[in-house]
C-alpha cells in the first residue's frame, strides 16, 4: 500500500512538472532557445498568487485565466521588442538570446525580491487530505497535478487538431519548409514565446500550492524545468510528459526512503544518466 501511495504522489507531482516544463519545451522547440527567465516567470507568478490569496481571501485558482491572459500579453511583447530583432543574426542569435533571457531573469528576480522579501512563502489553501481506498489523496497535490495535465493536455490537442498548432509543430520541425509553405514563421515565434510566457505564469500559480517559495528559487525552477526538457528530448513534447512523470515518480519514492537531501539531487542524477546512456531522451525512446 505504501508504493501505491507514492506512485499516487508521483503521479500528480508530475502532472504539475509537465505544465512547469512544456512552456519552456514549446519555446525552445520554436526559437532554439533556451530562456533562462522561466523560472524567474514561474516564480513571479507565483508569489503574486500568494499575495493575492492573503489580500483577498480569494481562491488561487480565480488567478489562473487572468495570469495567463496577462502572462500572454506580457510574452508576446517581450518577444516582439528583446527577441525578434535578434532572430536573422545567425549563428550569433543563441548566445545572444541566451545572455538577454539572463538579464531578464535577474531583472525579474529583483523585481519579486523588492516586492515579496527573499522570505519563502507558502499557502495554507487546499490542505485536505481525501481517504480513497485506503489511500490519501492531498487535495493541493491532485488539484495542481490535475489542473497541470488538463492544460497540458489542451496544449497537446491545441497543436495536434488546429491549423495556428499545425503551423507552430511545422516551424518547430523545419523552419525552411515552414517559410516555403507560406507560414509566418515571425508570427509564429511570437506566439511560442507568447505561450510558453502564459504556461509558466500558470504553473507558478499551481506550483505555490504545493511547494514553498522565494525569490531566489528562480534558478531551481529553470533548472528543473530544463532537466525535464532534456529528459525528454529538446522540443519533444510526448518526451517532456513522460520525463515529468517519471520525476515526479523517482522523487516520491527516493523522497521516502532516503529523506529530502538526497530527493532534492534526484533530478541531476536522472539527467546526467539519461546525457550518458540515452541523449536523446525518453520521448525518441517510447517511439
Amino acid at each position: 500500500m505504501v508504493v501505491l501511495q507514492l506512485v499516487v504522489n508521483g503521479v500528480l507531482l508530475g502532472g504539475t512538472y509537465i505544465l512547469l516544463a512544456q512552456g519552456l519545451n514549446l519555446i525552445f522547440g520554436v526559437m532554439g532557445i533556451v530562456n533562462i527567465a522561466h523560472g524567474a516567470i514561474i516564480t513571479l507568478a507565483g508569489l503574486f498568487t500568494y499575495w493575492f490569496v492573503i489580500q483577498t481571501h480569494q481562491s488561487p485558482l480565480v488567478l489562473i485565466p487572468p495570469v495567463f491572459i496577462v502572462m500572454l500579453v506580457v510574452g508576446g511583447i517581450l518577444q516582439r521588442l528583446l527577441l525578434e530583432p535578434l532572430a536573422n543574426l545567425g549563428r550569433s542569435r543563441e548566445l545572444l538570446t541566451l545572455m538577454v533571457t539572463f538579464g531578464l531573469s535577474y531583472v525579474l528576480v529583483e523585481t519579486a525580491l523588492n516586492f515579496f522579501g527573499s522570505q519563502y512563502v507558502s499557502l495554507p489553501d487546499l490542505q485536505t487530505t481525501w481517504p480513497i481506498a485506503g489511500l490519501a489523496f492531498n487535495e493541493a497535490l491532485v488539484v495542481a497535478g490535475g489542473l497541470g495535465a488538463i492544460i497540458s493536455g489542451s496544449l497537446y490537442i491545441w497543436l495536434r487538431y488546429t491549423p495556428s498548432g499545425q503551423a507552430l509543430l511545422a516551424t518547430s520541425q523545419n523552419p525552411i519548409g515552414a517559410v516555403t509553405c507560406g507560414i509566418d514563421v515571425r508570427r509564429v515565434r511570437g506566439i511560442a514565446f507568447a505561450l510558453g510566457t502564459a504556461l509558466a505564469g500558470t504553473a507558478g500559480v499551481l506550483l505555490i500550492l504545493i511547494l514553498p517559495l522565494s525569490a531566489p528559487t528562480a534558478d531551481t525552477l529553470t533548472i528543473l524545468s530544463f532537466v525535464i526538457v532534456a529528459l525528454g528530448g529538446l522540443g519533444d513534447y510526448r518526451g517532456a510528459v513522460l520525463a515529468a512523470l517519471l520525476l515526479g515518480l523517482v522523487q516520491s519514492g527516493v523522497g521516502y526512503y532516503l529523506g529530502g537531501d538526497v530527493e532534492v539531487v534526484v533530478p541531476y542524477l536522472l539527467l546526467i544518466i539519461f546525457m550518458v546512456v540515452r541523449p536523446q531522451g525518453i520521448g525518441q525512446a517510447a517511439r
